[in-house]
């Protein structure tokens, strides 16, 4: 494929080999809806392929864009983090571009395409656990990454950012047995996410330290959603001896219960 005269893929290129006109291309990399849906596909793996990413205009070598993806938007988690990253970015004169993959690849791959096409400086990742691929294309486009509260064990080429979580577990039971609570009930988040075993290794921390017997019938497993919330706040109340007090690791849990 040919390329420009500093070595970079241009839509033109990526038009002749998809055989398609080059106001396609600029139509699937602007997210326009007129084209097919067959076509589309084949001008995103090209691009994705041959690594595009569009040059700012004129002589300007940075965006001054950062873009922040989440999994979803529903949570107030989600619009903590939005209204710290719009604090930060704003003092520094930088916009911030907001997206939600859903967990879905077909998503994740049409924000890839408006990365291309907004030639943002940075991303910021607030996706539990980031698809391996989705990291690999960022590092093709040499885009700088910052991963918040992973999933897992993250990688060490990968700057990340978590959340006191297992602190956080701790003070909240050691709050509670402050009030004179030893029958304390705890409903965890799924265990195959980091920030949940932190937050259930710190409950079971601050009842040892108390001397309080840690009962693995006082704990549930729930999702982090309000409904599980509600399902097993009320399976630990409806119990023969329910506690006394509960510590959901989760806001919306909390509403649940």
């Amino acid at each position: 494929m040919a390329s420009d005269s500093a070595g970079r893929v241009t839509i033109a290129d990526i038009a002749r080999e998809a055989g398609v006109s080059l106001p396609t291309v600029s139509r699937v990399l602007n997210g326009r809806s007129d084209v097919a849906a067959a076509t589309r596909r084949r001008v995103e793996d090209l691009l994705a392929e041959h690594g595009y990413r569009r040059r700012a205009a004129g002589t300007a070598s940075r965006a001054n864009l950062i873009d922040l993806v989440f999994n979803d938007l529903d949570s107030p988690w989600a619009v903590e983090i939005l209204r710290g990253v719009e604090k930060v970015a704003h003092a520094a004169g930088v916009g911030a571009v907001v997206s939600a993959v859903h967990h879905q690849a077909a998503s994740a791959q049409q924000w890839l395409v408006g990365v291309r096409s907004r030639n943002s400086d940075g991303a910021i990742l607030v996706t539990s656990e980031p698809a391996p691929q989705l990291n690999a294309e960022l590092r093709r486009l040499g885009m700088p990454l910052v991963v918040i509260d992973p999933a897992g064990v993250p990688t060490f080429d990968i700057p990340t950012i978590g959340a006191t979580n297992w602190a956080g577990g701790r003070s909240a039971v050691l709050h509670l047995l402050s009030l004179g609570h030893r029958r304390i009930g705890m409903i965890a988040g799924p265990p195959a996410l980091l920030c949940s075993r932190a937050r259930l290794d710190g409950y079971r921390s601050a009842l040892e330290s108390a001397g309080v017997e840690v009962e693995d019938g006082l704990v549930r497993v729930g999702d982090f959603s309000h409904e599980s919330g509600f399902a097993q706040g009320s399976a630990l109340l409806g119990g023969p001896r329910p506690p006394t007090a509960v510590f959901a690791s989760s806001d919306q849990m909390a509403l649940g219960v």
